[in-house]
């Protein structure tokens, strides 16, 4: 795993309300399957969703992939508040480092982050992509682009505080912000929080462990998962497809795998973090009649136990 330069703690600053938030475990519609991605596997019905969020006993949930939950804020209000949820943070993508681009993509980022703000939610999880027509994947960056980028980004932070949210930019596998290079870059050159995923960044080749204590501060969302070693190593050297990874078991639930979950757990806390914990893992289901809860409840239990430790 890449390394990081000892001068890198300086570059943390603090992160607004850092201290006031009491430590939160979310669940994301992710973890049953949800995406908005072709071919990706069957659908659950999202009362069938909620459902069994609502049974985990959970401090609130994320939003997950666009299409989930209704566009209607009234709408999607109403069914969190039939399932006695509470909603914490959503995702969102958008290209941001094309100039020509930047007013249609901060447009459909305001439009996201009311619609999240309506819902109650504290958080807007960014993640930068290279492209809306192929798969996103991530490329080196001109200084001229990584200029647009972090003005962009600067410009995500204000449409968010205009809705009360927070930002965090979160380091995914395939995006344009991935590794320790591209972290360093974000932090030193613009004021955004950032969102740490413990399985994304094992899947570029980072450590967490050292990407908690490079961002330290400015960490304003996590999300906690496991993965398996051997798959998530195939995935980094190109020999098996995301995909293909996930259907044969990528994410475990946590404490389970391989990606020392809890070893994270305990920096963020010795850093001081006491935001939410979205529990976050991608699975793909081979028919409506599976059943993820049982693995999230795992890992529901063995994340409270982490933080009352």
């Amino acid at each position: 795993m890449q390394r990081l330069t000892a001068r890198a703690l300086s570059i943390a600053r603090p992160g607004p309300d850092r201290g006031r938030i009491a430590s939160t475990v979310a669940v994301s519609p992710v973890s049953w399957g949800i995406s908005e991605a072709a071919a990706w596997g069957p659908q659950l019905e999202p009362n069938r969703v909620l459902t069994e969020m609502a049974t985990l006993g959970a401090n609130g949930i994320e939003a997950g992939p666009p299409g989930f939950l209704p566009d209607r804020s009234e709408t999607a209000r109403a069914m969190l508040r039939r399932h006695g949820l509470r909603m914490m943070a959503g995702p969102v993508y958008a290209v941001l480092h094309h100039h020509d681009l930047r007013q249609s993509e901060l447009a459909h980022i305001d439009g996201h982050a009311g619609w999240l703000a309506a819902l109650g939610a504290k958080t807007l999880v960014l993640t930068v992509i290279g492209s809306r027509t192929d798969e996103p994947r991530g490329s080196e960056l001109s200084s001229s682009g990584w200029a647009h980028l972090l003005s962009a980004i600067g410009s995500v932070q204000h449409v968010c505080a205009v809705h009360g949210l927070r930002l965090a930019v979160e380091p995914r596998r395939g995006s344009m912000i991935e590794g320790p290079a591209e972290i360093e870059r974000l932090l030193v050159g613009s004021e955004a929080g950032v969102s740490i995923d413990v399985g994304q960044l094992v899947l570029t080749g980072a450590d967490p462990v050292e990407i908690v204590e490079l961002a330290a501060s400015r960490i304003q969302h996590v999300h906690v998962n496991d993965l398996d070693g051997a798959l998530a190593q195939s995935v980094r050297d190109g020999g098996l497809d995301y995909a293909a990874a996930v259907s044969r078991g990528l994410f475990k639930p946590l404490g389970s795998g391989d990606a020392d979950a809890s070893r994270v757990v305990e920096e963020l806390r010795g850093s001081g973090y006491r935001g939410c914990y979205g529990l976050q893992s991608d699975i793909r289901l081979e028919s409506v009649d599976d059943d993820p809860l049982a693995g999230v409840r795992e890992s529901v239990a063995y994340l409270r136990a982490l933080l009352s430790s």
